[in-house]
């Protein structure tokens, strides 16, 4: 079988290619929060994620939107009862350029065998 992803005669299925990872869309290096303390609740930089698997962690998205500049806070929204992921999270950048960055290279990105939804956080 050959992977669509890496096109190696590869076991693998292409939407769980190990040799493609999310780098190749990105065309920034990653940065790290290096400022004291940055306030999260400025809904202006952020976003909401929604179709996440249920084992999508706090972790994985950081990992997945530092890329696109400095991340400030993750917050997946987790089941009391079952502990598992409800399917939607939020994530706050320090900049607006790098969040919409990340929803014009992450929206309709696939990630964990699903679609991810990325658009603009609305203050409830």
């Amino acid at each position: 079988m050959v992977c669509r992803a890496c096109g190696k005669n590869a076991d693998h299925w292409s939407e769980s290619c190990p040799y493609i990872s999310v780098e190749r869309f990105v065309d920034i290096p990653p940065r790290l929060v290096d400022e004291p303390y940055l306030s999260w609740r400025n809904y202006k930089n952020s976003l909401r994620v929604t179709n996440l698997s249920e084992d999508t962690s706090e972790g994985d998205l950081f990992e997945l939107f530092s890329y696109f500049g400095t991340v400030v806070r993750v917050y997946v929204d987790i089941d009391q009862e079952t502990g598992i992921c409800r399917g939607f999270g939020f994530v706050n950048f320090v900049s607006r350029e790098d969040s919409q960055r990340a929803i014009n290279k992450l929206n309709g990105y696939g990630y964990d065998s699903l679609i991810l939804r990325v658009e603009w956080a609305t203050p409830t």
